[in-house]
């Protein structure tokens, strides 16, 4: 009684068509997306050619895929109430409550297997350096195409209009009840509560991937854009951990692509900007030098225009 691989690919292509839908993919591969980090994080990225994703968890707000989470489990509940003369379907779907059922000791984003890095679509600005660059700021533009990876380590628009995740999360719903009963067939008939385990663990694989691509609207002058990566079996051993205020936290460091013929990786740097708390005139220098060293030639360096009192 397992999930078939036309099963899987069915999911898969449905939440491929919802993330379209939602318009996570509405930018360009020319695009310069813009990293915003301090000192010690800009020297990570240069000196290792490596960008570092978080665990959701992680992130600066814990409640990353929650958000996202009780958006689809207000769905759910509504899908209920619309069912109520489906004693089935009212079943299956107070089950599916169950399954995403919150341990405040165990959270499921706790245990998440993605990965996060943040980008934003906006270059010099002033929220984006008071918030992640103190004291000593910097934002490394990176193309978007360069950042193109595989199917499981992609580049997302974040998506903050309330009108479509609430959309999205209605079709999920109904999406996740149509496809139960659709592989509730043959011997799965015997078993319903094991199919549903069963189908629900397949599902969710391919749900989740919407999670951290869903932000409240509060959040919506981040203008944020997001790689998001699903850790593989064989980079386990390639988690790193770093001590946070409050947790002992995960991250991983991620090649990009190779897009120029060297000896060593470059990453897709298209601009650096220097951040407030900085000396604008020596650090320029060593920002050239350090980017030269690193095989960077040309890349346009500004200091920041924002005026900030820290």
């Amino acid at each position: 009684m397992q999930v078939t691989l036309q099963e899987n690919e069915k999911y898969r292509q449905f939440v491929s068509d919802i993330a379209t839908e939602m318009g996570v993919f509405d930018f360009k591969g020319d695009d310069i997306i813009w990293h915003y980090t301090n000192g010690v994080g800009f020297l990570g990225i240069l000196q290792s050619s490596k960008i570092y994703a978080s665990q959701v968890a992680s992130l600066n707000d814990t409640t990353e895929t929650k958000y996202a989470s009780d958006i689809y489990k207000m769905a759910v509940s509504e899908l209920i109430i619309e069912r109520e003369g489906d004693a089935e379907a009212v079943a299956f779907m107070n089950q599916v409550l169950e399954f995403v059922k919150d341990d405040p000791d165990s959270p499921t984003h706790g245990t998440s297997k993605f990965f996060v890095t943040c980008f934003s679509g906006d270059e010099d600005e002033l929220t984006q350096w008071d918030r992640y660059s103190k004291p000593n700021g910097y934002a490394i533009g990176f193309r978007a195409r360069g950042l193109f990876r595989e199917p499981t380590s992609q580049i997302y628009r974040v998506v903050y209009d309330v009108e479509k995740q609430v959309t999205a999360a209605k079709k999920i719903a109904a999406a996740t009840l149509d496809f139960y009963r659709e592989g509730l067939t043959g011997e799965r008939l015997e078993n319903p509560d094991e199919w549903g385990k069963l189908f629900f663990n397949a599902w969710d694989e391919w749900v989740y991937k919407l999670a951290p691509l869903a932000k409240d609207k509060k959040w919506h002058s981040e203008n944020e854009f997001r790689l998001v990566h699903e850790l593989k079996i064989s980079e386990f051993p390639d988690v790193r951990f770093n001590q946070k205020p409050k947790m002992l936290a995960r991250y991983l460091p991620l090649d990009t692509p190779v897009w120029v013929k060297r000896r060593a990786k470059l990453l897709p740097i298209a601009k650096v900007w220097i951040g407030p708390g900085n000396h604008p005139t020596f650090t320029k220098i060593s920002v050239q030098l350090l980017l030269e060293q690193m095989g960077y030639w040309d890349i346009p360096i500004e200091v920041t225009k924002c005026t900030v009192d820290w």
